[in-house]
């Protein structure tokens, strides 16, 4: 039934842009999936006017990597795996499920960062594809800080929705930093022009927001002790934020690598935190 005085056309054209909204989101997950998560997508999506739209199912990605890690964990623990495997697998599982991603941007980050060059230089290292001796130095201790943390935090005990919420938390924050902060030249973030991009982004971002509130917001509820878990939520948060504000001032702005970057150092914070907590 249409209401009186509203034609029928009206009715059909706003089912028509309502299912094309529907499909654009679905691509736009499909993107982020397919760029972000290192498992088998069920619909392989690409759409260049997306890509903005795509980060804005960053925390959704991380928490599929956060159950997943939680699941793999109890699965680990309930079958008796020996300590230290578990250790290197709590490590181990969130690099591999975003196919270690995030961890060559942080390598790539670190080259350029620590070659103390002028700003155009560092600029160059971040775009080369070769690994530098930083990168591998970096990449060593990282690694080893994360078994090291993870082994401590394991021996204490770890409440698992805090696995679930790291990389939520983690993903928005860098996610935002790339949305709302200005990329460098040849990041493919800033090659979006006028108002409907810059739309994109604000809607894009709002959409993160809304989404580390109620993933973290219901982990927190399902959290065995609501303070040491807002504790870790909030280190991983501030980290992730540090770590990206530090690199855009060192490399000249935002990208993918360095959103990379401070996802590394933000997930480390929170295992960092469910050891000392």
């Amino acid at each position: 039934m249409y209401a009186a005085g509203w034609p029928r056309w009206r009715t059909d054209l706003s089912d028509h842009i309502n299912r094309g909204d529907w499909m654009k989101l679905l691509t736009g997950f499909f993107m982020a999936w397919g760029n972000f998560l290192a498992l088998p997508c069920p619909a392989k999506k690409w759409d260049g006017d997306m890509k903005n739209a795509m980060l804005g199912f960053l925390p959704a990605i991380g928490l599929i990597i956060g159950v997943l890690w939680a699941v793999l964990c109890v699965f680990f623990v309930w079958i008796g795996t020996p300590f230290f495997l578990i250790s290197f697998l709590i490590a181990f599982v969130p690099f591999a499920l975003s196919g270690f991603l995030h961890l060559d941007g942080f390598m790539d980050c670190c080259d350029a960062i620590m070659s103390r060059r002028p700003l155009q230089e560092k600029q160059q290292i971040l775009k080369d594809s070769h690994c530098g001796a930083f990168a591998v130095i970096s990449l060593a201790f990282m690694v080893l800080a994360y078994f090291v943390c993870a082994a401590s935090a394991l021996n204490g005990g770890i409440d698992f929705p805090d696995l679930c919420m790291i990389p939520v938390a983690s993903r928005a924050v860098a996610g935002l930093n790339v949305l709302l902060r200005k990329p460098i030249g040849h990041s493919q973030y800033a090659q979006g022009k006028g108002s409907s991009d810059d739309r994109q982004k604000k809607r894009a971002a709002l959409a993160v927001a809304a989404q580390l509130v109620v993933f973290c917001g219901a982990g927190l509820f399902f959290a065995n002790d609501l303070l040491p878990s807002a504790i870790v939520v909030g280190a991983v948060m501030a980290v992730t934020y540090v770590a990206a504000v530090y690199a855009k001032r060192q490399l000249g702005g935002m990208s993918g690598d360095i959103a990379g970057y401070s996802i590394v150092w933000g997930e480390l914070a929170g295992i960092f935190a469910m050891l000392v907590m």
